[in-house]
């Protein structure tokens, strides 16, 4: 059932959709990082993927991406998230190097 006033979704079906996406997704990504399934760049790629997916089913189920009638603004949502990811990991990544340089040189 479609709000006509806001045209966003009024179930509760997509919501519990996204919650459910969201914590396998979370869960899948602790799995494979505390169990070793994966190491080295293939951890980090497969963890930042599985970071990208999540994102985009929140957009989608939650912040009603492609539901509003001026997409620009979900657009502005969109690139700002990649900014924030990019920035975190890669600066978590950067971190995370250059202390273990610095370990190794002590």
């Amino acid at each position: 059932m479609i709000d006509q006033h806001h045209g966003w979704n009024t179930s509760f079906k997509p919501l519990i959709w996204g919650l459910v996406l969201s914590v396998v997704f979370t869960l899948l990504a602790y799995f494979i990082a505390a169990e070793h399934w994966l190491s080295g760049w293939a951890l980090t790629l497969t963890v930042f993927g599985i970071c990208i997916i999540q994102a985009m089913t929140q957009l989608i189920f939650f912040m009603h991406l492609f539901l509003e009638p001026k997409p620009k603004w979900n657009m502005l949502v969109f690139f700002f998230l990649v900014l924030i990811i990019i920035v975190v990991v890669g600066g978590t990544l950067w971190i995370m190097k250059e202390l273990n340089y610095n370990v190794r040189m002590h």
